[in-house]
């Protein structure tokens, strides 16, 4: 078993389309650095008074000013009523934060990143384990396996083990940048950038349960890779789940929503996950929202179950069917 895991991931480090993941993955988070360092800046200048559109505003909302206090001056003569009061001054232009975002600390920017790049660094896993075996398929070399090794059951396991190792530096190159990225930005723009002793724990920890996610996915791609022979048709598989499932189904029925992939997702990445649904909606007295959760342990039984589905189908297909 070991041999034949070793083998293939020979086989997939030989392969372009481990390197386009990995290269993937790393596009990817610089476009998400690039969106972190333009907040930044952008949040910079404006402190800075170097941004005209934030400048404009404030000037306009002051010329407002001047002219409700003249309006409400001239109201008070017109009618000798000193108590007449606009409220001019009340309110106020939107500060910097209000209007461009806030930085969070840096602690808390890693969080949100790496819980935001699960999704991509995932569906790329898949797309690397569904490839590496549909493509065995594609090229009639499978029957080769066999007869280097005459039973489908470790070499199953083999194809299914390999991606699953192979998706780890894909995870390793995107949340290695994020974790050295982030902190060049926050210092080159004078931001909080301390992580204490406890919070690099828990960043440790959910490093490691994006790595399970990853690793899951490949294997997920793996499966479904046995089970229709053809990539393309695995990530349309999973691209009309998001929309038809996780997009419409979830958006109408509020209840199915702790079954849903992405949500149990999130639940195990974040140590458990909370949102609001709303309910007895009205038209006089609006609509009342319930609170909902999900733990950490409820996402990885969802995900476990899953994943021990598809491979357990694969794993039943590929024993039984034709390799040609």
């Amino acid at each position: 078993m070991i041999r034949l895991t070793t083998v293939e991931l020979r086989r997939l480090a030989s392969r372009k389309i481990l390197w386009v993941c990995i290269l993937g993955a790393a596009a990817i988070v610089i476009s998400v650095l690039a969106t972190v360092y333009l907040q930044a800046r952008t949040i910079d200048l404006a402190r800075a008074g170097m941004l005209e559109e934030y400048d404009r505003i404030v000037a306009d909302h002051q010329r407002y000013v001047q002219e409700c206090l003249q309006q409400e001056a001239q109201e008070r003569r017109t009618t000798g009523n000193p108590t007449i009061d606009y409220g001019c001054e009340e309110g106020g232009p939107p500060t910097i934060e209000e209007m461009y975002g806030q930085m969070p600390s840096l602690a808390e920017q890693y969080t949100q990143l790496l819980q935001g790049l699960v999704y991509p660094f995932a569906f790329l896993a898949l797309v690397l384990g569904s490839t590496a075996v549909a493509a065995e398929f594609a090229h009639r070399t499978m029957g080769s396996w066999l007869t280097f090794v005459p039973r489908r059951t470790p070499v199953f396991v083999s194809k299914v083990l390999a991606p699953m190792l192979a998706s780890v530096p894909i995870t390793l190159v995107g949340a290695g940048l994020t974790l050295v990225g982030v902190p060049v930005i926050f210092r080159w723009f004078r931001l909080d950038d301390g992580v204490t002793g406890q919070e690099w724990v828990d960043l440790g920890w959910m490093l490691l349960r994006l790595l399970v996610v990853v690793m899951v996915a490949a294997a997920l791609g793996a499966g479904g890779g046995f089970l229709v022979r053809h990539s393309g048709v695995v990530v349309g598989v999973v691209v009309g789940y998001l929309v038809i499932v996780e997009g419409m189904v979830g958006s109408a029925l509020s209840g199915v929503q702790r079954y849903l992939l992405a949500r149990n997702i999130s639940a195990f990445v974040q140590d458990g996950t909370t949102w609001e649904i709303w309910t007895d909606c009205d038209g006089i007295n609006g609509c009342r929202s319930i609170e909902q959760s999900l733990s950490l342990e409820h996402g990885a039984m969802v995900m476990a179950v899953l994943l021990a589905v598809v491979l357990v189908v694969a794993w039943a297909k590929f024993r039984t069917a034709d390799i040609d």
